[in-house]
Parts: structure tokens; C-alpha cells; sequence
């Protein structure tokens, strides 16, 4: 197993950043004295699931950068790393905007903020952090899963339905009642500000990989063959 891929059996030909690097702010975009890439998580991984899907992780990156959720450290790699992105592959980053239109977002104060709405492609998202919560299962346990999985997060909005706050609110309220429920496991995560996570599993061969992503976007992998 050692020399096969964390995610099949292919032949290990490099190593794969968890959750990808490119979700971790460069030294140079940062203050004086901030690293934010010490101790990566890395896992064994083939070409197909490492450099074949850098288009994946950076419409992760790009999706996780304008989420409404976040800490400064999130808004300040929108404007510096992702940025750039954008110049260098505008084409790129008009894909990942499809069918974009304006929205107007109302804080609990009251206070009224011109934002911009796009559709995500779940499928695509899903898969993203699905390797993710692989990658971590494989460092925790060095062992492989391959099994079926199920995502939730408070990242995504639903904008289009009659009912759209209704279902929000209650989309928010899972989430934050799943974040609870780990609030007694263990927090890993060298760089806590951008990424940390808990994993915790039972005797059927279930687990749960929570991930919080810039102190405010969470995300939770449910690994289970049921």
C-alpha cells in the first residue's frame, strides 16, 4: 500500500498537499512574521490525483475566497494570491462564475452590501473536498477509503427558490449544530487561521471528517458505506 496512491492503486509519483496548498496564503502576501504554510499535511498520490486536478483545487481556492464566511486572512488572499489567478487565467475564472448577477446581502445590523451571486458546481465541489477528507482518513490512519461519502458545508447559499431564506436559515442551523457536536474532539491543523479539522469514527466503519476553512467556512465530510 505504501506505494500506491492515497486514493487508488496507481503508483505513487509525488506527494499531495491536504487540503491543497494553494488554500494557504503565500509568505509573501503576508505580515512580517506570519508562515502559514509550516507543516503541511502531505499524502502519496499519483499524477491523476495531484497535478491533473490543479483545476479543481483552484476552483476550490476561488470558491472558498468569496464565500460571505471568513476571517481578514481570507478576504487578503482573495485580493493578492487569487487575484492574481484572475489576471493570469481570466478566461479561467469567467467559467467559474457562470450565470453570475448581483445581490444585495443585510447584515444583523441592518447594514446593505452589493455582493455577486454564481452558480457553484456542486459536483465539482463535492469531489474537491471529498479528496480532502480522503487525504486526512489516509494520514490519520494509513489506510485508504474508497467508499461513499456525503458533504455538508454553510458555504453555499440556495438563491433561486421561493423559500430560499427559510432554507438557509435551516442549512445554517445543521451546520452549526454539526460544528457543535465536535466541539469536545481534538482540533488538528498547524495553521489553524486557514485550516483545522477533527476527525472522529465509530466501530462500523463510519467517520466524520469536520474541516474549518479560514476560521468561519466549515465543511463536513460524512464517510460511510450505507
Amino acid at each position: 500500500m505504501k506505494d500506491t496512491c492515497y486514493m487508488c492503486e496507481n503508483k505513487v509519483t509525488s506527494r499531495e498537499h491536504v487540503p491543497p496548498k494553494c488554500l494557504f496564503p503565500e509568505k509573501k502576501d503576508l505580515p512580517k512574521g506570519f508562515n502559514f504554510r509550516r507543516s503541511l499535511i502531505t499524502v502519496p498520490s499519483c499524477d491523476v490525483h495531484n497535478s491533473h486536478k490543479s483545476l479543481n483545487d483552484e476552483y476550490l481556492m476561488f470558491l472558498l475566497s468569496t464565500a460571505t464566511q471568513g476571517n481578514t486572512h481570507k478576504f487578503q488572499h482573495f485580493k493578492s494570491k487569487v487575484m492574481r489567478a484572475i489576471e493570469r487565467k481570466p478566461h479561467v475564472y469567467q467559467s467559474f462564475m457562470a450565470d453570475s448577477y448581483p445581490v444585495y446581502l443585510e447584515d444583523s445590523d441592518g447594514n446593505v452590501e452589493e455582493s455577486l451571486c454564481y452558480k457553484v458546481d456542486l459536483e465539482r465541489f463535492d469531489s474537491a473536498v471529498y479528496h480532502i477528507a480522503c487525504g486526512i482518513y489516509y494520514s490519520c490512519y494509513k489506510k485508504k477509503w474508497l467508499g461513499n461519502f456525503k458533504v455538508l458545508t454553510n458555504a453555499l447559499m440556495v438563491m433561486e427558490q421561493r423559500n430560499a431564506p427559510e432554507v438557509n436559515m435551516l442549512i445554517q442551523e445543521v451546520n452549526q449544530r454539526v460544528t457543535d457536536s465536535f466541539s469536545h474532539a481534538v482540533t488538528l491543523g498547524e495553521n489553524s487561521e486557514i485550516f483545522k479539522f477533527n476527525i472522529v469514527s465509530d466501530s462500523d466503519d463510519k467517520h466524520a471528517v469536520h474541516m474549518t476553512f479560514y476560521e468561519g467556512i466549515t465543511v463536513t465530510v460524512l464517510l460511510a458505506n450505507v
